[in-house]
């Protein structure tokens, strides 16, 4: 578990070293969508709440699409978008990845964002969209700042040249060559799209295909999900 702060905001990167989950979803899945034991996720969930301070938190249902969405209170999971935001300081929001990018963004005036994106959020421009949806609900991006967590690196993640192709027109610099073999690295796609909107951003550089106490689907197939919770603390 990893954490750390953004203006007013605190985020929190899980693992799956602890947790009640079992077989191939051990230990930390976070996701109900995957076919683990659902009193197993609810423990897990539990447990990311009081490590946030928060009764609990609402997770994006990912669609790797660019819906996003604005909580107003603490709700079931969010399906069909990979964004969600809000203002509020007791609203924890969650984004979930098992080699996707998971993204915390926070606001100098007190917005807060958590996104997820792969290499079809790349495409589709779910980051841009999620600022967009800030910019649109009264935030200011001037100031602006975001955490990424682990996610899959270029060469763990081939890809033949037609998808290299659509992600290399909305980001270039995420398409890595090794020879003959293309990859994306979907973390150098997103930085590439927040530099562009003037965001600064930190990130953290594990792969989950490499790390073991990370969930990547690539390497295992059927796993777990890991997540980036982000909340804002009251001043």
């Amino acid at each position: 578990m990893t954490s750390g702060t953004l203006h007013d905001a605190s985020w929190l990167v899980t693992d799956r070293t602890v947790g009640a989950s079992q077989g191939a979803f051990a230990f930390n899945n976070l996701a109900v969508h995957v076919g683990d034991d659902p009193d197993a996720v609810t423990v897990n969930r539990a447990a990311l709440g009081r490590a946030l301070g928060v009764p609990a938190v609402v997770f994006a249902r990912a669609a790797h699409g660019r819906d996003v969405a604005y909580v107003e209170a603490v709700t079931a999971d969010v399906e069909g978008v990979d964004g969600l935001f809000t203002d509020r300081t007791d609203v924890a929001i969650a984004a979930q990845g098992a080699d996707c990018v998971m993204v915390g963004v926070c606001t100098a005036d007190g917005w807060i964002a958590a996104v997820h994106c792969g290499w079809r959020g790349l495409v589709v421009g779910v980051v841009p969209a999620t600022l967009r949806a800030l910019t649109v609900a009264g935030a200011a991006l001037q100031g602006a700042v975001a955490h990424l967590g682990p996610s899959i690196c270029g060469k763990c993640y081939k890809v033949d040249d037609r998808r290299a192709a659509e992600v290399a027109h909305a980001a270039p610099a995420a398409v890595v060559t090794m020879g003959s073999q293309r990859g994306v690295d979907v973390r150098v796609g997103v930085l590439e799209q927040l530099r562009a909107a003037g965001v600064n951003a930190t990130w953290d550089p594990r792969c989950t295909a490499e790390d073991p106490r990370l969930y990547s689907h690539r390497r295992d197939g059927v796993t777990g999900r890991q997540a980036l919770a982000i909340v804002r603390r009251p001043a």
